[in-house]
């Protein structure tokens, strides 16, 4: 057998043509070209996914501060009312001790005031019997118009110094 008869042998050598041709029209620089750009893609993808990560991890940090700080003002507006709340307490317990103060004070001046009264009007009351008790006793006593004169003199006397 010859070597042109072998079919191995147009394999290799359409095997070869093809290779030659593909070589002839720079096709594997077309195919490289493809895989380069390919590769850069990928490589452009990479370096975006990359900067992308990092962004995401630069917000989350800040926004975890962000939290953090919020968590902090929110604690210090809670110390702050509590302690506007405790004052506004301690005011109005100190405004309803002084109420209740001045109202004491009133009622213990009224009390004061009631029973001076009551002095007054009972001292005025045995004044004035006393004055008729001791009219009585006089004018059974004395006789005529200068008793008369004398005793309501006295008893008018009587009345100017108890009242």
């Amino acid at each position: 057998m010859s070597f042109f008869a072998k079919p191995e042998t147009w394999v290799l050598v359409s095997f070869l043509l093809f290779f030659g041709l593909l070589y002839y029209y720079r096709v594997h620089h077309l195919v490289l070209n493809a895989l380069d750009d390919r590769a850069e893609r990928i490589r452009k993808e990479l370096e975006d996914a990359r900067r992308l990560h990092e962004e995401a991890r630069k917000l989350l940090a800040e926004y975890e501060q962000k939290k953090l700080q919020a968590e902090k003002d929110a604690k210090e507006i809670i110390a702050v009312a509590r302690q506007e709340a405790e004052a506004v307490v301690l005011e109005a317990r100190k405004s309803f001790d002084e109420l209740m103060a001045r109202k004491k004070a009133a009622a213990e001046q009224r009390i004061t005031l009631a029973r001076d009264n009551a002095v007054r009007e009972i001292r005025g009351h045995v004044a004035e019997r006393a004055a008729h008790v001791a009219e009585a006793a006089l004018r059974s006593e004395m006789k005529g118009k200068t008793a008369t004169t004398i005793l309501d003199d006295a008893i008018a006397e009587v009345e100017k110094k108890l009242h």
